[in-house]
């Protein structure tokens, strides 16, 4: 039960971050006229952040982010971004898919890859009351570094 609730909570948050990292990968390339890979990069990144804090505190109930878990998390999407990039240079120059249409697919096929990574390896619980890299939730509404 508690995996379907944290995957629904994951799923909300991104859609959050769907819609951020869009607004900035539109933004940067259309209006800024980077090239589609840099706004690509460029939203991955900025949505990603949004992503691990919302995560954090929402899907995983943790209230205090610590460098370990922010490093794992940091590597995991790594990983990710290096692997969706090349998979939307291939998408985007060679089967000449729109480059929004190509993130958008991304995103679906990226999203329970993440959630399974984020789970076991950045958010895994050590014991009953901690998860790895971050603390428990006790009620409070702020996050300490």
């Amino acid at each position: 039960m508690i995996g379907l609730l944290q995957l629904t909570r994951f799923g909300a948050v991104g859609i959050c971050c769907f819609a951020l990292g869009l607004a900035v990968l539109v933004g940067v390339h259309d209006l800024a006229g980077a090239n589609y890979l840099i706004a690509y990069v460029t939203s991955f990144v900025l949505s990603n952040v949004a992503g691990y804090l919302l995560n954090a505190r929402f899907t995983f109930s943790v209230d205090s982010i610590h460098h370990r878990g922010a490093v794992r998390y940091l590597l995991v999407n790594t990983a990710l971004l290096c692997v969706n990039t090349v998979v939307l240079k291939i998408l985007v120059d060679g089967f000449q898919v729109w480059y929004v249409g190509a993130a958008v697919l991304l995103a679906a096929v990226n999203t329970p890859v993440s959630f399974a990574a984020q789970r076991f390896v950045t958010y895994r619980a050590e014991d009953g009351s901690r998860a790895s890299g971050c603390q428990a939730t006790s009620g409070r509404d702020d996050f300490r570094r």
